[in-house]
């Protein structure tokens, strides 16, 4: 059996935290405007969705490739051409894993075997005339005693990937900040909205709960509002953060 490092198959990337993106069987084309929760899920989503609102990769990406970003180009390519589901689809091996050590298979040939003084794998001979129950029994007798109890696969923190996923992340801290960011450069007609209105209109949990109004600046409201502003305009410094961060190689926090 041959072991190679080399570029992995889009059929068996392995990514270093079980939230990547999935798109389902269906074949309705995928609605950018209102992507499923098994996308927006994904920090890869948002690491794509925060590029997008860096200026000086924008600026690259409409230089066809020079500029500032003209390195990370070469690797992620235009974000703005393509919706994230086509990006991902071609992109995803970058933040997969390397191709390291066996996978599991049924071998067709000599050639197929693993070295019997090999650690990392061993050589089962399966009598398929046994019932599912004997074999379960016996898979556990003979293999699953050999492997540690909870041994779990590639974490954030050991991560090879060429794009790496860093730190503790949160989605909703990601999602929250890329509202409150974009609700504060978008077009109001010229006028200037209050922090705790963009908290508002962003759905923020402590507008929800409070029932903060937006524009409303009684007595007994004085005290919500200005909370809401300070939550809301943390959450537009993360955002600058993970702006900054989404051109690197690691994400949300560039390390």
């Amino acid at each position: 059996m041959e072991n190679t490092n080399e570029k992995p198959k889009r059929s068996v990337l392995i990514f270093s935290t079980r939230s990547y993106p999935t798109f389902g069987r269906s074949r309705k084309p995928f609605d950018e405007l209102n992507p499923p929760d098994t996308v927006t899920n994904s920090p890869y989503y948002w690491w794509f969705m925060f590029l997008r609102l860096n200026a000086d990769y924008k600026a690259t990406c409409e230089a066809n490739g020079i500029g500032k970003c003209a390195d990370l180009y070469k690797d992620i390519g235009d974000v703005y051409s393509v919706n994230f589901k086509q990006w991902w689809t071609d992109k995803a091996y970058l933040f997969s894993e390397p191709k390291k050590g066996y996978r599991m298979m049924i071998a067709k040939d000599i050639n197929e075997i693993a070295p019997f003084d090999d650690e990392e794998v061993l050589n089962l001979v399966v009598p398929l005339t046994w019932t599912q129950r004997s074999l379960k029994k016996a898979f556990s007798q003979l293999v699953l005693k050999l492997v540690e109890k909870g041994k779990r696969g590639v974490s954030v923190e050991l991560s090879e990937a060429q794009y790496r996923i860093s730190g503790k992340w949160n989605i909703d801290a990601l999602t929250f900040a890329y509202k409150v960011y974009s609700l504060k450069h978008s077009t109001n007609e010229g006028k200037k909205v209050a922090w705790a209105d963009i908290g508002i209109r962003a759905n923020l949990p402590y507008a929800i709960e409070e029932n903060a109004i937006e524009g409303r600046i009684k007595d007994d409201t004085v005290d919500i509002r200005a909370t809401l502003t300070v939550i809301t305009h943390r959450h537009y410094k993360r955002a600058l953060t993970f702006i900054k961060s989404a051109t690197s190689k690691s994400f949300p926090y560039n390390k």
